[in-house]
């Protein structure tokens, strides 16, 4: 009786030395996978974080940098969305990966789910500089609300001298009809030397004749009605990796946008003459 006592004592410390060795192994895998993406090394990061999730399938953080690492190598965005998606289904806290799963969203034409869930960001951290500048876009462009996205561009702008927040700033205010207002975040533009911003906000002014659009009607193509394009499955085969193995990922149809993965970063360029009237050339 002893002796079979002390074969299951041995059989439990084995099995949490192995659990606890996977779990360092995972962590580490993750680790050297961050930083070959930070070095530029897509393709050894991307096997990396399929390794990690092979043997974690609920790490969040792998499905949501693998999904930022596709990104960046062109892969479709519904594929890239669905990382962002199972990251946050995974952990409903994960701040970064909602904005990101919004950008997709905005990228895929779909804003009531870009605002949806980069409010759910801003739930989670109020303080967010980067999901407010996220939804200053989605009001803007997205669903033609300059007034809502002047509140989020003027709190970064004037709390952080963000570039970007200015120029989001100056083309809401241009949206609103409030011409001063717009000169002079055109002035703050080159007073922090961002002289490519200020030419750009200049030339939109001087190039377009702005007539105010039913709130919620976008400047930006609408990729038609708001279902999500994640909703409804269907079957698309990726290879991974040869480390990691076929894995099958569900996705809807595919939607010929790619993402430039610049929203944050840089402000998009200038909105072309649209049929409707919303900005004419003059």
């Amino acid at each position: 009786m002893h002796h079979e006592f002390k074969i299951i004592l041995i059989v439990l410390f084995l099995s949490v030395s192995v659990m606890t060795a996977g779990a360092q192994d995972y962590q580490a895998i993750f680790r050297e996978a961050m930083i070959a993406a930070q070095q530029g090394d897509l393709e050894t990061a991307t096997k990396l974080y399929e390794r990690t999730i092979k043997i974690n399938p609920n790490f969040a953080p792998a499905y949501n940098y693998l999904g930022l690492a596709y990104q960046q190598m062109g892969l479709d965005p519904i594929e890239v969305a669905w990382y962002f998606k199972t990251a946050v289904d995974i952990d409903p806290q994960f701040e970064d990966a909602y904005i990101n799963l919004g950008k997709s969203y905005y990228g895929l034409g779909h804003f009531d789910l870009a605002e949806k869930h980069t409010l759910k960001a801003l739930e989670l951290n109020p303080n967010s500089t980067q999901a407010k500048l996220s939804i200053g876009w989605i009001y803007l462009l997205g669903k033609s609300r300059p007034k809502d996205a002047i509140v989020y561009f003027k709190e970064i702008a004037e709390k952080w001298q963000n570039p970007s927040a200015y120029f989001g700033l100056g083309m809401a205010y241009f949206m609103s009809g409030d011409s001063p207002q717009v000169l002079e975040c055109i002035t703050k533009l080159r007073e922090m030397q961002q002289d490519d911003l200020a030419t750009q906000l200049e030339g939109i002014v001087r190039s377009y004749e702005y007539q105010a659009a039913p709130q919620d009607q976008p400047l930006l193509q609408h990729a038609g009605p708001s279902q999500d394009p994640l909703a409804r499955p269907l079957e698309s085969r990726m290879s991974v990796s040869d480390v990691a193995g076929p894995m099958e990922i569900t996705v809807t149809g595919t939607i010929p946008v790619r993402l430039s993965g610049k929203l944050i970063e840089e402000p998009p360029a200038a909105p072309k003459e649209r049929k409707s009237g919303v900005l004419k050339a003059k």
